[in-house]
């Protein structure tokens, strides 16, 4: 069967073939209807087919992350299909595996995804990487603090230019956080913030905007996305970013005036998020999730975009199982030295080996090297290197609002 790059005159099969898998058979709407419904972005589609009927599909989303104080290029698999009397084939594996090639070909050396099977996607070398919190809140237990008279309420992409450094400056505190950069040609806004401050739940409600401004400063320094509920009680937060403890105390404010209208409202926040200090109540639900899923799609990339820490150097030699990547599955010579990292194959003695799933998850962050090595994910024969490692790819609280 043919394998290759969807076109526009493909969007007919990809709507069908989307109906089929995501919208439990609904007929797509005609394209009049759709235009302007969902904002478009950049990305690579790729297609099997069975004569001239599509039957299978992939998408690769470009995004930029924060990855510290550097930005790490990654390709964001979405949009995966199947007809249902053509799965079980291999399509999708090798729809994967094409994906690999692509995104290693356009420099995006990682690659996440949000999985329907955690394990199906494990087989073809990505893992999860960070956990979130998932919280619902009683708006009746919230507290109208002072800080809530330091907001002003915005709507549609007005607000863009005060929220963009706000929203910046929160993701460099997260590792693998999108920095919403990619955009079609013409735009001025990405894709990820039309869709945060505009799409308004598929485009039927409004997307309102809360921004916190410091009385002293006038500078905005924290905001959350709000939509009311198509039914139900319970409002939905989107983004949820404060860069102070003040900012915090005043998104908190504003979600309890929301109160009189709902009686509950959801958002995910990383980690290192403070709600608990603020509120501790038996009707708090608090869930504790994977992030998604990450991979590594070009080790040696990914190894040599790190900048560790001034004043140490050494030398890893690391050997990599990835059945997916040929050119992964190899032996590295991995040498710090006046922080930069060069890397190159080797017929070296490993003193550290372990699988791409692994690796992947320890170059992200969360869950740490050291929880990997208790688990027994990983072999060493030599401390030393195992140190040096630790230090390259030290733990993070990782991140990510941008679903794909």
């Amino acid at each position: 069967m043919e394998l290759r790059t969807l076109t526009a005159d493909d969007q007919p099969g990809i709507d069908k073939l989307m109906a089929e898998a995501f919208g439990r058979g609904s007929r797509p709407a005609p394209p009049s209807d759709t235009k302007d419904a969902k904002p478009e972005v950049p990305k690579t589609r790729l297609g099997v087919f069975d004569g001239s009927r599509l039957v299978a599909c992939a998408i690769i989303n470009p995004l930029t992350l924060a990855w510290g104080d550097a930005d790490a290029p990654m390709g964001g698999i979405g949009g995966v299909a199947c007809t249902a009397d053509r799965r079980g084939r291999g399509h999708v594996g090798r729809l994967l595996g094409e994906s690999l090639r692509a995104m290693r070909g356009s420099g995006q050396y990682l690659s996440g995804l949000y999985p329907f099977s955690f394990s199906f996607y494990r087989r073809h070398g990505w893992d999860w990487v960070g956990e979130q919190r998932q919280y619902s809140v009683p708006t009746s237990e919230l507290k109208a603090g002072p800080e809530g008279r330091c907001l002003t309420m915005y709507d549609g992409l007005d607000v863009l230019d005060v929220v963009r450094p706000v929203y910046e400056r929160f993701a460099r505190r997260h590792y693998g956080m999108g920095l919403r950069l990619e955009t079609a040609p013409g735009d001025t806004a990405s894709y990820w913030w039309k869709r945060t401050l505009d799409y308004g739940g598929n485009g039927n409600r409004i997307t309102y905007v809360q921004v916190y401004f410091d009385p002293t400063s006038g500078q905005p320094e924290g905001y959350l996305t709000f939509l009311y509920p198509e039914d139900g009680d319970t409002g939905q937060v989107g983004d949820f970013v404060a860069n102070t403890p003040a900012a915090y105390r005043g998104l908190l404010s504003v979600l309890h005036y929301y109160g009189v209208q709902v009686e509950k409202v959801s958002f995910s926040a990383p980690l290192d998020d403070p709600l608990a200090l603020h509120l501790m109540h038996y009707d708090l639900e608090t869930k504790i999730k994977p992030l998604f899923m990450g991979r590594v799609v070009d080790v040696a990339a990914a190894l040599a975009a790190l900048r560790p820490e001034a004043g140490f150097a050494g030398k890893i030699v690391l050997q990599v199982a990835d059945s997916q990547c040929d050119w992964n599955h190899q032996t590295f010579a991995v040498t710090l030295e006046a922080g930069q990292v060069t890397i190159r194959t080797s017929q070296e003695t490993p003193g550290i080996t372990l699988d791409i799933q692994t690796l992947s998850q320890a170059y992200w962050g969360q869950p740490s090297l050291d929880l990997l090595r208790a688990a027994e994910r990983l072999s060493v024969t030599d401390e030393a290197q195992y140190a040096l490692l630790s230090r390259l790819l030290p733990p993070h609280i990782c991140f990510l609002r941008d679903f794909f």
